[in-house]
């Protein structure tokens, strides 16, 4: 099996009321929570691969999403993120698309040499989005137009030890990414969890296996994709996770590693 590793690029973080993390529970969780925008690096497979580009906190202050625009804050360019792995945006063969909204994919203009995978369905969706009262984070038709592609329907293998699994619910079209590591798989979720939605507080333990994004286009289906996560999952890396900005590597090396 192959061993690769994940390494997370911290770009930006927002706070976001916890109603907008998790769905009808939030007084059980706490009323604010951090999220951080990423882009992920996979190193092993013989193609550059990176999951999602981001967007800068520039970008979001200008998009005016509410909620999200006014606590926007910079951690780093996606630029100086490649560049403490020796890359550059020019360096990266793919780019797998989580899913289209606006806080993952405004960067792609700088990747002139990637393909871009994504779901048909969610093309469909974002070449044709809902109103904002129903889904305020859309990507802008001339920025979709501008992008190179690769359309893709429903699970496939991007190489050995790099999955793709379609999973729907944020949107219809959502695709996590399952990566084969020294400890497992680890799986890059395209619902934006954090933590908060795999930790399941003491008063409703036993109730419930996982607390649903608020944040859906199908609920049904975003319980699903939970559900297929948890169970193929060794790893869970919460998309939007803020603690994970500082984890250098996935998994970590161990200590012995580190002193040689």
């Amino acid at each position: 099996m192959a061993k690769h590793v994940i390494h997370p690029i911290p770009l930006m973080t927002l706070s976001r009321p916890m109603s907008e993390q998790i769905y009808r529970l939030a007084p059980y969780v706490g009323p604010t929570v951090a999220v951080c925008i990423f882009a992920w690096y996979i190193e092993g497979p013989k193609q550059r691969i990176l999951v999602d580009v981001g967007m800068t906190a520039d970008m979001m202050r200008k998009a005016n999403v509410p909620g999200f625009s006014t606590t926007a804050t910079h951690i780093q360019t996606v630029q100086e993120g490649l560049a403490k792995l020796g890359l550059t945006p020019e360096d990266i063969d793919i780019v797998i698309v989580s899913h289209l909204h606006l806080d993952h994919i405004p960067l792609a203009p700088l990747f002139k040499n990637a393909r871009f995978l994504v779901q048909k369905a969610e093309l469909d969706y974002q070449r044709n989005p809902p109103p904002p009262e129903i889904d305020p984070r859309p990507c802008s038709g001339e920025l979709l137009d501008s992008i190179r592609f690769e359309v893709m329907e429903g699970d496939y293998e991007v190489e050995e030890g790099v999955r793709v699994l379609h999973t729907p619910g944020h949107t219809p079209g959502g695709q996590s990414v399952a990566v084969d590591t020294a400890d497992g798989v680890a799986i890059i979720d395209s619902l934006c969890l954090t933590d908060a939605n795999w930790n399941v507080p003491p008063a409703l333990q036993g109730r419930m296996k996982f607390l649903l994004p608020d944040c859906h286009n199908d609920l049904n289906q975003a319980y699903q994709s939970m559900l297929r996560i948890s169970e193929l999952a060794d790893i869970k890396l919460p998309s939007h996770e803020l603690r994970l900005a500082w984890v250098k590597a996935i998994p970590e090396p161990k200590q012995e590693e580190q002193t040689v």
